[in-house]
C-alpha cells in the first residue's frame, strides 16, 4: 500500500508540470503558424509589392511598350502600370534559361528561350476592372519558380481586400492552433 500511495501522490505533480507548459505550447504554435502563413500568404506581396515601383513603359507610335527581361527567379521590371484601352506591347527575353511569361486575365502565355526576344501586342480591354493582376513564369525553371511573379496594375484601384487577406489568414491559423491546444488540454483532464 505505501507504494500505491506514493504513485497517487506523484500523479498530480506530473499533471501540474504538463499544464504549466500550455502557455509555452500556445506561444510555439502561434510562432510556427505565423512563419508558415507568412511564407505562403505574403509571397506575392513581398516579391512584388514592397520592392518595385510600377513602370508605365515607353510610348512608341501610340503603343505602350514594356521591355521585360526574365532570369532566375525574377522579372525586370516586375511591376507594370497600364490603363484600360491602352495598346501594349510586351517584349520579353530570358537572360539565362527557359522561362515563361503569363498573365491569365489577358490570355498571354509566352515561352521564352534564352537570349531570344518574344513580342506580343494587345489592347487592354476597356471593361477590365481596375486592380492588380499577376504575371508569372509558366514554365518550371528551378526551385525558385513559384516565386517568379510580377504585377500588372490596371487603372487606379481603390481599397483591395487582397491586401488584408494575409493578416486575416494569419489570425485564423493562430486561432486554430490555440483552439487545438485548449481542446487537447481539456480532453487530457
Amino acid at each position: 500500500m505505501p507504494e500505491e500511495k506514493k504513485n497517487l501522490q506523484e500523479a498530480p505533480a506530473n499533471r501540474i508540470s504538463i499544464y504549466s507548459k500550455i502557455p509555452f505550447l500556445i506561444a510555439i504554435a502561434v510562432v510556427i503558424c505565423a512563419v508558415f502563413t507568412t511564407g505562403i500568404a505574403y509571397s506575392i506581396l513581398s516579391v512584388v509589392g514592397s520592392r518595385a515601383q510600377y513602370v508605365e513603359g515607353e510610348l512608341v507610335d501610340g503603343v505602350r511598350e514594356f521591355n521585360i527581361s526574365s532570369l532566375q527567379w525574377d522579372y525586370d521590371p516586375a511591376a507594370l502600370k497600364v490603363e484600360p484601352g491602352d495598346t501594349v506591347r510586351f517584349i520579353v527575353t530570358s537572360d539565362d534559361i527557359m522561362h515563361g511569361f503569363a498573365i491569365n486575365e489577358l490570355g498571354i502565355n509566352l515561352a521564352l528561350k534564352p537570349d531570344v526576344g518574344v513580342s506580343q501586342e494587345m489592347v487592354i480591354p476597356e471593361d477590365m476592372p481596375s486592380g492588380v493582376y499577376t504575371m508569372y513564369c509558366s514554365i518550371f525553371c528551378g526551385i525558385g519558380h513559384p516565386y517568379m511573379k510580377g504585377a500588372m496594375l490596371v487603372g487606379e484601384p481603390g481599397f483591395e481586400v487582397s491586401k488584408i487577406l494575409p493578416y486575416i489568414a494569419t489570425a485564423i491559423m493562430a486561432g486554430m492552433f490555440t483552439a487545438f491546444i485548449i481542446i487537447g488540454r481539456r480532453k487530457a483532464k
